[in-house]
């Protein structure tokens, strides 16, 4: 059984230029709910942890982090963990479908990816990469990278290889209230040793913006100074 440490950081994230929020942070346990037949011949590894109790009121944003331990599962495209689901869920049982809330966006970093010369793990229409299930090295191939439903396929369409060190982070829009019960579930496809999630999960009250480019932010600069030339004139 694989057990984890998730770290809940409120409202600990960029808010705008310059301003931040205080970060805090509580431990939950992450307990193995067993695995689940998803295709033929292919399987999920289904984890848990509940919301309940740590401190926020409410849900924005989720980040998971590959462990980047370099080793386990295949290389190529398929390196690093092979997420095939993540969603929260009010009864905490994943086999009832009814309740459970998939996100509402992606914000992607894919990790580095391990060398092969084998064309079964190389970019191609599919999965351009440079890993399964993205569009490219900041996007999510939602139409095959099926995050909301336990469906990956060894190999095939469902999941987002994270690669090693890779990041993902599930928001969720609008927000999901903390209530007497809340779960939030990730299925990792198969469970290759060395591929696990790394021991911190963020759990975030707020939405985390997404950085602009240097040139993008000298506009904005540009901008904001000319318009202070305007008032002044």
């Amino acid at each position: 059984m694989m057990h984890k440490l998730l770290a809940a950081g409120a409202a600990s994230l960029m808010i705008g230029l310059g301003a931040t929020a205080s970060a805090a942070t509580v431990t939950l346990s992450l307990t193995n709910q067993g695995t689940v037949a998803t295709a033929p011949g292919s399987t999920a590894t289904v984890f848990r942890a509940d919301l309940t109790g740590i401190g926020l009121a409410e849900i924005a944003a989720i980040k998971i982090t590959d462990s980047n331990s370099g080793t386990g599962g295949s290389p190529g495209i398929y390196s690093g963990f092979d997420l095939d689901a993540i969603f929260l869920d009010i009864d905490g049982d994943f086999n009832t479908t009814a309740d459970q809330i998939s996100a509402t966006a992606f914000l992607f970093m894919a990790g580095s990816v391990r060398p092969t010369l084998d064309t079964m793990f190389l970019p191609d229409a599919q999965d351009p990469g440079p890993t399964s299930g993205a569009i490219d090295a900041t996007t999510v191939d939602e139409a095959q990278a099926t995050l909301g439903a336990i469906d990956g396929v060894f190999f095939d369409t469902g999941s987002l290889t994270l690669g090693d060190g890779g990041m993902l982070t599930a928001i969720f829009g609008p927000s999901v209230p903390v209530g007497a019960s809340l779960f939030l579930f990730i299925a990792e496809l198969g469970n290759s040793p060395g591929e696990g999630v790394d021991a911190t999960i963020e759990v975030s009250d707020v939405v985390p913006e997404v950085p602009l480019p240097g040139a993008a932010v000298l506009f904005a600069s540009g901008l904001a100074a000319l318009r202070l030339r305007k008032k002044k004139a």
